[in-house]
């Protein structure tokens, strides 16, 4: 190739090399600029989550009092929950505790509960009640009527026999009409609670045999003769309400039927109010803390379809502890429920904040 070609093929490539090498300076400044401007941009952080702050206002208190309950030492578990373990989502480091004052007798009782007794079908006319550990007790033969004169909580029992009482599977009658019934009648009592009112209900079909004097559960009204409705207090800060029996409140309405006239055959309020005034603010002990407890004997068995065994755990939820007799905190628990009707409650608060009681 002669220098006249190569001075030529010079001149026509020169302005493509000029336009190669502006091309990739730009792609190099540019890239440069981009990796400056991400480098520039702060990742954002994750939310500061600030644990509530501890106010254990009562100091250490007692665990629940459950005096149906059982030790879970008589059982061995295995977790089969949707993860495998017992740790909870919702749960938190700490919780609320609140104090359940204890009532005082007050004057004016006696109208009150004579009241009570008449709106429970009892003839008050000369009728006399007993008093003991303020417990007022009125009865007929047939009737039963305890009242504690400090809160006014009682238990009616009607007695149920062969030779006066036969009854009846009613006409059409809908769940409404059953719980509008019962709810009245506690508020002619003088004895429905603001709570109870806002919290769920549960209406439970039963069939009385006469000859053997059993109830049994129905799964339907096909066939009741009986009906139950329980009441139940309002979640707690988004946890649920446990009672001392899971399946069954201690706030109830029993009727039976008789020529669709409703009967009062058994009826309880054990409800104690919560005081607001003071909230104490405890530590929770973790889920898995919890079913080591409940592996350990340290669990309450409240329904359990078999007296020993192998229990496996279905399920693990927070729940708030209702009691039916009087202790002086209303407190957080972890409930256990397993296969065939397997219910346990563990305490939720920690250790440290626990005073030890001998069982």
């Amino acid at each position: 190739m002669t220098l006249t070609e190569v001075n030529y093929y010079v001149r026509r490539l020169f302005p493509v090399i000029v336009i190669v090498i502006l091309v990739i300076a730009i792609l190099f400044f540019a890239g440069q600029l981009l990796f400056s401007y991400l480098g520039s941009i702060q990742p954002a952080s994750a939310p500061v989550v600030t644990p509530p702050p501890i106010n254990e206002v009562f100091g250490k208190i007692k665990p629940p009092i459950i005096p149906q309950a059982k030790s879970s030492s008589e059982y061995t578990f295995v977790l089969d929950t949707l993860d495998g373990t017992a740790n909870i989502p919702e749960a938190s480091s700490a919780a609320e505790v609140f104090f359940l004052p204890r009532e005082r007798p007050t004057f004016g009782y006696v109208p009150k509960i004579g009241l009570m007794a008449k709106e429970a079908g009892f003839n008050t006319d000369g009728l006399d009640y007993k008093t003991a550990d303020e417990i007022a007790t009125f009865e007929d033969g047939k009737r039963k009527l305890s009242i504690d004169i400090t809160n006014y909580n009682f238990t009616f029992d009607f007695v149920l026999t062969t030779e006066d009482i036969n009854l009846e599977t009613p006409a059409a009658l809908t769940d409404q009409q059953i719980q509008s019934q019962a709810s009245d009648l506690l508020r002619r009592m003088n004895r429905y609670p603001a709570e109870l009112g806002q919290g769920k209900t549960n209406i439970i079909y039963l069939r009385f045999n006469p000859d053997n004097q059993q109830i049994t559960n129905l799964e339907s009204a096909e066939g009741a003769n009986m009906v139950e409705v329980d009441f139940y207090r309002p979640d707690l800060n988004g946890f649920p309400i446990v009672t001392s029996t899971y399946y069954n409140s201690p706030n109830y309405v029993l009727y039976g039927f008789k020529d669709n006239v409703s009967l009062l055959i058994r009826a309880q309020v054990k409800y104690f109010e919560k005081s607001t005034d003071k909230i104490g603010l405890y530590p929770v002990r973790s889920g898995d803390r919890a079913f080591e407890d409940l592996q350990s004997g340290k669990g309450y068995v409240v329904s359990a379809g078999q007296e020993a065994g192998e229990i496996a755990i279905k399920k693990v939820f927070f729940a708030y502890y209702d009691p039916d007799v009087y202790q002086e905190y209303f407190q957080p628990v972890y409930v256990f429920l397993g296969e065939n009707r397997f219910v346990a409650y563990v305490t939720a608060l920690a250790d440290s904040s626990l005073l030890q009681v001998e069982n």
